[in-house]
């Protein structure tokens, strides 16, 4: 049987913020991990270090940058969060990409977690 290979020309597209190293103080929490799946830089895709999916662009992203094209993420479980999340632990903890690193759901970046967040944390 002969294989064979087609190269598809997909614009993938990495995301990164500035955002700096959140501190938030998660303690046991893994809300985010369970619903999200943390976007790639391209560093962190080219080093293979993390399995992949593609997710498509939001009409935003798409409004902002006509040529976005599908942006590469940790790979999904099923429910859509983090295949990382094993056992309700991060297994690419000590190595995590940045995304991880920076995001904070105080800070409303995600819909999904903005009431979450507000239960938590509210004073």
């Amino acid at each position: 049987m002969q294989r064979t290979f087609n190269i598809l020309p997909v614009n993938l597209t990495a995301i990164s913020h500035d955002e700096v190293i959140a501190d938030v103080p998660c303690g046991t929490c893994v809300k985010c991990c369970a619903t999200l799946a943390p976007y790639l830089t391209t560093k962190e895709i080219s080093s293979g270090k993390y399995p992949i999916s593609l997710t498509q662009p939001t009409k935003d992203d798409l409004a902002a940058n006509p040529n976005c094209g599908p942006i590469v993420t940790i790979f999904k479980s099923l429910t859509g969060g983090c295949a990382m999340l094993v056992n309700n632990l991060c297994t690419v903890y000590d190595d995590r990409p940045i995304a991880c690193r920076q995001f904070d759901c105080r800070k409303g970046h995600h819909p999904k977690l903005v009431e979450f967040a507000k239960e938590k944390f509210s004073e």
